[in-house]
């Protein structure tokens, strides 16, 4: 039998996976903003639950504001993730993200001083490789926005990373998470007004884009108090292949030669980069 902190670092990579499939189906039809506003809204009564049964110890002020600024970036981070993925490749285009997002922090700590292994190093390189592959996938219009907004999606989970830990390092994990989400939720809404319809609203995606993302999250915890924190991030940081699955299954979404060497790269790099945790 596997660790209990491998399978939940398994099933974390599963549930995001699913939750980033879901959110951008859904982007596909009732856009982006709205989706992301939506699913947040789900997660932040997750979280809330989780609040009331935990009742952990209520931050100060500088750790709230933190959250808040996570919030922000994660907001921009999931809006142009979902709408990368629902005008591109949503194999590559999560692929392509999620290195970045984990290339950000690594390259930001080492610019103030930290330390860096040189399979981190390698792992950045592929990162860079992944891009560069990607980008001579797309050809069209439309796939080189796809991988701007990867690109985009990439800053602003990477920020998210490292406010968070920020925050929660201030105050309590669950506080930062429900300070992040709801402002996510709440910036997502206000940008959202005037464009919700409820006929084209895909209730059930959405719900299950909220709903996955808080259990990613959740098993995400239980495996790095399990198992070292860098293999339960490589593990978590699988999660593209749940989504490009989905996306074969579901969809028929096939990649170029070039395409599926840029989604390996990406992969490796999450691998290498994670370790290092």
């Amino acid at each position: 039998m596997p660790p209990t902190g491998v399978v939940a670092g398994i099933f974390s990579a599963i549930s995001f996976g699913a939750g980033d499939f879901a959110g951008a189906f859904a982007a596909r039809r009732a856009g982006a903003l709205v989706v992301v506003a939506g699913a947040h809204f789900i997660g932040l009564l997750a979280l809330v639950m989780g609040l009331l049964i935990l009742a952990p110890p209520v931050p100060g002020l500088g750790p709230a504001l933190i959250g808040v600024a996570a919030g922000v970036a994660g907001a921009v981070g999931l809006a142009a993730l979902y709408r990368g993925m629902s005008l591109g490749s949503m194999g590559m285009v999560t692929s392509l993200s999620g290195a970045g997002s984990l290339a950000i922090p690594l390259a930001a700590g080492a610019a103030m001083g930290a330390s860096v292994a040189p399979f981190q190093l390698l792992g950045v390189g592929c990162v860079a490789a992944a891009g560069a592959a990607a980008s001579g996938a797309s050809r069209d219009e439309l796939g080189r926005q796809s991988l701007l907004l990867a690109a985009a999606a990439a800053v602003g989970f990477g920020a998210w990373y490292v406010l968070l830990d920020l925050a929660a390092r201030g105050g309590d994990p669950l506080w930062a998470l429900v300070f992040s989400r709801a402002t996510s939720a709440m910036l997502a809404t206000v940008f959202a007004l005037g464009r919700f319809d409820r006929a084209r609203f895909p209730l059930r995606m959405v719900i299950a884009a909220g709903l996955f993302d808080v259990g990613g999250n959740a098993l995400y915890v239980v495996a790095r108090d399990v198992i070292p924190i860098g293999l339960a991030a490589a593990l978590t940081g699988l999660y593209p292949i749940v989504t490009m699955i989905l996306a074969r299954v579901v969809l028929g979404e096939r990649l170029p030669r070039l395409g599926q060497l840029g989604v390996a790269f990406a992969l490796l790099g999450i691998v290498l980069i994670s370790a290092g945790g």
